[in-house]
Order: structure tokens, then sequence, then C-alpha cells
């Protein structure tokens, strides 16, 4: 590391490091696409939100109620589509466009088929489908939107007599990777030739009429510009396009109700008569993700050009959004977010994250709106990752701040006790004082002033650290609390804060190590220094008051009372190497020690002498 150059704090370490983390997996969800039929369908399902067209489009329906009264629709002459137009065109006014979403390929009788031209030619506004056969090359995403990665085998054209007369358009309804409906051809170049799709081309034909009837044009302004972009120099020729009416949304009449004059031709004047199966068994129903209240519906091929057309008059066609570039945007705006996340509490980040979902969304829209399609669900996946980031962080650094305390606290209560605080789930011990039976102990380094001034500073301060590591060591492994260092003496308090069982007599026996370990001790500092230093020691147990004693800027948990008095008083008057307890500690304790009488010994602050005990340590 560089000279002067300071480390990241653990900190902040571990929340580069999860932001990071956040940042590689939206990176991979985005770039591989995962869930992607989800991601679909949620998608469409905001996107796609139902709305009324705006071209005066009406489908007749080759329904069950026609094929009732008709037959099988495979069956009939073709009289009968002569028949239909014949009847449209009957009054004084006339529809628009007709447009037959069928294919009339080869011959099948010969009057029909002349009839059928003848009509067609006749009304000079008939737009019939045109299909090409394809083989795909390439697999992926990407085949939903490169032309050269779909290739035409064949065109499948009209019967001679129709095609001369006609208009005609693609009607290929190519399901995605998914066998939704979600994208639409604007056409095909096959042999040097452009065909246009069928929608495109009966909007084309509208488009024509609109020009030539003035008068209609002046009472609907909307069609009067409408504008088709030449599709055919466009190297794109698949979009996602936006659904304008749901199944059944369109204006429909059934084909028989036509033909029998049940429904007035009239009705259908200047409008856009899109003919088409309208019927499951006619097997031309898609798979379409729309919001129209189910998961899954289906539509018929007429209905889904019909939605086409709208999107290509209202300019609702998207390309998607470049997916690396996403992938990219989306884990750098996660890691800054889930870095910034971890810097506040729980409620901040989730509100965080919610208004950048909510802002994405908002974005999102207006993306859409203007040609790009941006899949929804990986935002809605970044936020979630992002939330888990901040959980993680925020618990590894509970964790953290928990081991911190732990360490710290292990520095003045026994291991014990701490483990029992930690296993309760909290840190918070008793405030203010109460009444509470304990065991006191004080211990003091005998003849230290004499010692430290004849020593260096650190030799001074390294004696008293290893004396005092044996006072600690005692201490803990008593279960006693190490209430507080006083200079060159240490308090230690038995059964504060928590309950302890035999308490009286582990504070006892914590001053005999402390006597034995000193012993040993002593003749190593004597060996390195040339100095040994002894200890008194004095013990006393009854009533004291336990808490937090100080002020609200500074407090300290401890024992005060006469009992803790009393300790401290037989520890100032026991002799190098001796422990003083008094006669309670021995009322407490009876045979469980061995003691020698010392007598009864006035106490400073005491009126009374107490009598005192000498403990034997063996």
């Amino acid at each position: 590391m560089a000279k002067g150059r300071k480390r990241p704090l653990p900190d902040v370490r571990i929340r580069i490091g999860i932001s990071v983390l956040v940042a590689v997996c939206v990176f991979l969800f985005t770039y591989f696409r995962t869930f992607n039929v989800l991601n679909i369908q949620f998608s469409d399902s905001v996107y796609q939100t139902e709305s009324v067209s705006v071209l005066p489009i009406t489908i007749i329906k080759i329904d069950e109620k026609t094929m009732n009264a008709l037959g099988q629709q495979s069956g009939w002459s073709r009289q009968v589509y002569a028949d239909l137009i014949n009847r449209l065109n009957a009054g004084e006014y006339r529809p628009a466009v007709i447009a037959f979403d069928l294919l009339f390929t080869g011959n099948k009788d010969p009057e029909g088929d002349a009839a059928f031209a003848e009509a067609a030619e006749e009304s000079g506004n008939v737009v019939v489908g045109i299909n090409a056969s394809l083989s795909e090359h390439g697999t992926g995403r990407e085949k939903l939107t490169i032309d050269n990665l779909v290739h035409i085998d064949s065109i499948t054209y009209p019967y001679n007599e129709l095609e001369k007369v006609v208009s005609y358009g693609l009607t290929n309804c190519e399901p995605d990777m998914y066998d939704y409906i979600t994208t639409a051809f604007t056409g095909m170049r096959y042999q040097g030739t452009w065909y246009d799709s069928f929608s495109i081309q009966i909007l084309k034909k509208f488009s024509e009429y609109v020009k030539k009837n003035e008068k209609y044009a002046e009472n609907h302004p909307d069609y009067a510009g409408i504008v088709i972009p030449d599709y055919a120099s466009d190297p794109v020729n698949r979009y996602r396009f936006s659904y304008a009416e749901g199944p059944g949304g369109f204006d429909s009449v059934s084909f028989i109700d036509i033909l029998n004059g049940e429904v007035s031709a009239e009705s259908l004047a200047n409008n856009i008569v899109m003919v088409g199966a309208y019927a499951s068994g006619l097997q031309d129903d898609f798979k379409i993700l729309f919001s129209n209240g189910s998961d899954e519906s289906r539509m018929y091929g007429v209905e889904i050009h019909a939605n086409i057309m709208e999107a290509v008059f209202e300019g609702r066609f998207q390309t998607d959004a470049n997916q690396t570039v996403l992938a990219v945007i989306y884990a750098i705006v996660s890691g800054i977010l889930c870095f910034a996340m971890m810097s506040v509490n729980i409620i901040k980040g989730v509100i965080m994250a919610v208004a950048t979902l909510i802002l994405h969304m908002v974005i999102s829209v207006i993306f859409y709106r203007n040609g790009i399609y941006i899949m929804l669900l990986y935002m809605i996946f970044s936020c979630v990752m992002l939330m888990i980031g901040m959980v993680v962080y925020h618990y590894v650094s509970a964790r953290s701040e928990r081991v911190k305390i732990n360490r710290a606290f292990r520095m003045y209560v026994a291991p014990e006790i701490v483990d029992d605080v930690a296993g309760s789930g909290t840190y918070q011990l008793q405030l203010g004082g109460r009444n509470k039976d304990v065991a006191v102990l004080f211990v003091d380094i005998r003849g230290f002033t004499t010692m430290s001034e004849n020593l260096d500073p650190k030799e001074v301060v390294e004696i008293l650290n290893e004396y005092f590591g044996v006072i600690t060591d005692a201490i803990f492994k008593n279960k006693g609390t190490l209430d507080k260092f006083i200079g060159d003496a240490a308090m230690a308090v038995f059964n504060s804060p928590f309950d302890l069982d035999d308490y009286v007599y582990r504070a006892v026996m914590t001053a005999c190590d402390i006597a034995k370990a000193s012993e040993a001790l002593g003749e190593k500092l004597l060996e390195r220094f040339g100095k040994k230093v002894s200890y008194g020691i004095g013990v006393n147990c009854g009533e004291a008051i336990i808490g937090n004693i100080g002020s609200k800027f500074r407090m300290d948990y401890t024992a005060i009372g006469d009992t803790v008095n009393t300790a401290a008083r037989l520890e100032s008057n026991a002799k190098a190497g001796e422990i003083l307890i008094s006669e309670e500690v021995k009322k407490r304790l009876g045979d469980r020690i061995e003691t020698e009488d010392v007598g009864e010994i006035p106490l400073k602050g005491k009126q009374k002498k107490i009598f005192v005990y000498r403990v034997c340590v063996k």
C-alpha cells in the first residue's frame, strides 16, 4: 500500500463487497434474460393496457353460427365471398376497405372463382392475404428483430384471376420463442421485391380512401394525416407492438348476418372491414399476453392484424432496449443504490428501493411510448436484490457490533455472564439502583509505590499489567464481575449484575486463586526486574446498592454501601500476602474454608471493631 494511503474501514469494505455482489447478480440476471416468459408477461401486463381503438375497424366473423348455416368454411364456394362483397357494396355508402384474412390459393370451382374475382375488381378496395414460408436462421432474442435471420423460402399467392385485381399483404403471425404473439412483421423482401404485411397494406388502402374522400377527411381529421413509414428501407422488419384491444374488443358481426341482411351493410360504411376466422376449430387463434384479467389469453388472427394496424397508425411499435447496455446500467445503479441504502436504516432503505422502482416504471413507460421496450421485471429483481443486500449488510453489521460488544464486555465481566446476556438477545442491564446481597472483593499491590519510584515507567506498566492479568483471570474463572481498577487496586463483585450460585464461596476462592498465582508471578518479577510485589485482599458479603451510579453523561455500573466499604477496609488492613474476611463471610461458609482468627480490629470509618479472619491458602 502506498505511503500515507489509508485503508478503507471494515464497514466500508463490507458495503463495497455486498454492493459489487449485488451489481454482478443484477448484470447476470439482466444480460441472460432470466425468467424471460414471466418478464414478458409482467411487462406486457403493465404496457398492454386495454384502450379504445381509434381506427373504424369492424370484423366480420366466420364463426360457429356462420358455419352452422353454410357448412365448414373449407367447403365453401368462393361465390360466398363474392356475395359478401356485393352485399357490402350494395348501398349508397360502402366500406373503405374490405380485407380477407384468408388465403385463396389455387382454383376451386370456375364459376365461384370468377365471381369472387369479378366482385373484388368491381369493388376496387379488396385486400387478401398471402403467406411466406419461412426458415429461421439464428436463435434466441436476435431473431425477433433482425431481418436477415429470417429466410423466405417461398410465397403463396392468390389464384391468378384474383391476384390481378386485389391488393395483398403477408399474414404471417410468427410467435416468439415462448409461443406468444408479441411482435409483428412490417413486411419481407423476397427475390428483390418488398411485400408489405397484411395490416400495413390495409392501412395504406384506407389512407388512399381517405385522401379520395375529402368530405370524409374533413369529418374525421384524425384519419386525414395518416403517416406510414417506409418500412421497405428499414433494416429491421419485426417490432414489438402494443395491443389496443383485447380478445373480442373490436366491433364485430357474424358473416351470416351480413349475408342474410340481419345486419345492415350500410352500418359498415367507411369502415375497415376485416373478414377472418372466429372459431377455434379453424385453428387461427394464438397465445397473447394482455392484461384482460387472465394470465393467458388467445386471440384470433384477424384481431391480431387489427391490433397491428392500430399500432402502426398510432406509432406504437417498439424495439427491444440493448440488453448489454441495460444490464450495465442496472448493475451500476443497483451497486450505487445498494451502497447508499446500507448507510441508512431499513425503513429508509425500503423507501429508496420503492422510489427507485417507481422512477424506473415511469421512465420505462416513457421509453415504451417512444418506441423502446424495456422489460420491467429486471428492475423489480434489482430492488429485491438491493433489499436483500441491505438486510445482509445490517445483519453482518449487527453481528460485528455484537462481537465487539462481547469482546469489550468480556474485559469487565466473566465470559460466562457475557454468553448468558448474548443468549438472551439483549444487552440491556437493569438501570437505577436496587438492594442486593453480594460478595465484594478488594485486592491491592503491596509496595507498589516504592517499586515504581525505582523502575522505568514502561517496566512499571508491564508489571502492573501482568499483575492485573492474574487478578482478572481469577475473577472471571469464578464468574465474578470485575467492577473497576483503582490505581494499583481492583474491586470485584459477585452475584451482580446477574444472580450467581454460591457467590460468597466463589469470592473467597477468587482471593485464593489470586494468592496462588501471585506467588509464582512474584518470583518471575524478582528474576526479571529484581523487584518482588505482593498483595493484600479483603472479602466481605451483605446487602449493597447495585446499579448505574453517576450522571446522564457518565455512569458506572457498580456496588456501593457499607458492605463495600467494609471489604475495602479489610483489604487496607491486610498485610502482604494476607486474605482477610469478615465474620459474616466466615459465618456463611463455615468449615468449607480454613481460617485463622485475627480477632477484633478497628476499621476506619466504623465506630465498633469487627471480628476478622485470615484465610489459609493451600
